[in-house]
């Protein structure tokens, strides 16, 4: 039988294709089932913040000043920040009193007006900040200008007058650019225990004057019941001695109802042209500032043409003497040292360094050494040589 022959089988020119896999459906639904998972989540983690930032607000108290608290006996323990400013607001502290010492005299003034005050927010501030039970010291504000004009009002009351005799009465005046130095740079140390320790100068009773006084620069007081020499002094701005010295009384005590007294002019003297220094120069302007005489002298070519008693620098800060120039004039300026301050000090001219000739509002003891170095005019005196002299002007100290 014929049998077929067996041939063997021819390589496929292809791989042989594998086995198919069945593709299982894609779950679509699980990326939203994440999402929607996710924000629930979220959702409960924002609402139990908010609910817990709700429990926390209504259930903490608002803040307050600690119990037992005070400012000035006022008492602040308990009450809110707002609460406690305008209880501090609604006081009056301007109306406080204060007082003023010099030795054993005492003076008692209202702290408005010296211009002090209290300001209530930094104070509530404070005492907010405080300890539970503590005495909390207001924080105070001062108006400087207010505090000078304040201080002077005081001057007829405070100052004591300088009279020659044998013994001489030595004065008292208030040293005010010292004081108001010491308020500015430790006010609630100063006043806080309601007390406050004036500064004085003592004041050397001046030499008896002679004075050659003009009859423009003169007037007639007839003395009136009740009068008395230093009340008629004080009532013209000059002094007992030149009173005296103009009207030849020897007993300031023998005045009569009637009598008829030459005043001159406050400190403008005229001295006979003998006894005033000479000129720095014969030509143009020039000053002289005589420390022993206490009084200033302005030249034109040579000749005198104005006088006035002044005050100089008082023993531990003397005027220095020598020959200078005005080198800068200011209308008002501001002046400082180590133990005082003077805002607006008018009709001010520089002639060396810090030392000037100025206008004076804080004492009226023309005629002696007050000064801090400079020397001092009346406020209108000081006008008269401010308009005058021109920068460039010679200043001789001698």
């Amino acid at each position: 039988m014929y049998a077929p022959t067996q041939r063997a089988a021819a390589p496929h020119p292809y791989p042989a294709p594998a086995p198919r896999r069945v593709a299982r459906p894609k779950r679509r639904w699980m990326p939203w089932l994440l999402a929607a998972g996710m924000l629930a989540g979220g959702l409960i983690v924002l609402l139990s913040a908010i609910g817990l930032a709700a429990l926390l607000l209504s259930g903490s108290p608002t803040p307050k000043v600690p119990a037992g608290v005070s400012v000035a006996g006022i008492p602040l323990g308990g009450q809110t920040l707002e609460e406690a400013t305008a209880a501090l607001a609604a006081h009056n502290f301007a109306s406080q009193t204060l007082t003023l010492v010099d030795g054993e005299r005492r003076w008692t003034v209202t702290l408005g007006s010296l211009g002090i005050d209290v300001d209530a927010t930094a104070t509530a501030v404070t005492a907010f900040e405080a300890a539970r039970g503590v005495t909390v010291q207001p924080w105070y504000t001062i108006d400087l200008t207010q505090t000078q004009n304040g201080l002077v009002a005081l001057t007829d009351q405070v100052s004591i007058e300088a009279i020659p005799g044998n013994p001489p009465q030595i004065g008292r005046a208030m040293d005010v650019p010292v004081m108001l130095s010491r308020l500015y740079e430790n006010l609630a140390g100063e006043i806080g225990d309601g007390v406050f320790e004036l500064s004085m100068i003592e004041v050397q009773p001046p030499e008896p004057a002679s004075p050659n006084v003009s009859a423009t620069e003169r007037t007639v007081h007839v003395v009136e019941r009740g009068q008395e020499l230093g009340l008629i002094a004080r009532q013209y701005g000059v002094l007992i001695e030149d009173i005296l010295a103009l009207n030849d009384i020897s007993d300031p005590n023998l005045l009569y109802v009637g009598q008829e007294l030459i005043i001159p002019a406050a400190g403008l003297y005229s001295p006979r042209p003998e006894d005033a220094p000479p000129a720095p120069t014969t030509s143009g302007k020039s000053i002289v500032v005589s420390t022993g005489e206490q009084r200033i002298y302005a030249y034109e070519n040579g000749q005198l043409v104005r006088s006035h008693l002044t005050s100089t620098g008082l023993p531990d800060t003397p005027t220095v003497l020598g020959d200078y120039r005005i080198y800068v004039k200011h209308v008002a300026t501001d002046m400082s040292g180590p133990d005082y301050y003077l805002p607006a000090v008018p009709y001010t001219m520089y002639f060396y360094q810090g030392y000037g000739i100025h206008g004076t509002y804080w004492h009226n003891n023309f005629g002696r050494p007050m000064s801090h170095g400079c020397v001092n005019l009346p406020t209108e005196e000081a006008k008269w040589f401010f308009d005058w002299a021109e920068v460039g002007t010679p200043v001789r100290v001698i």
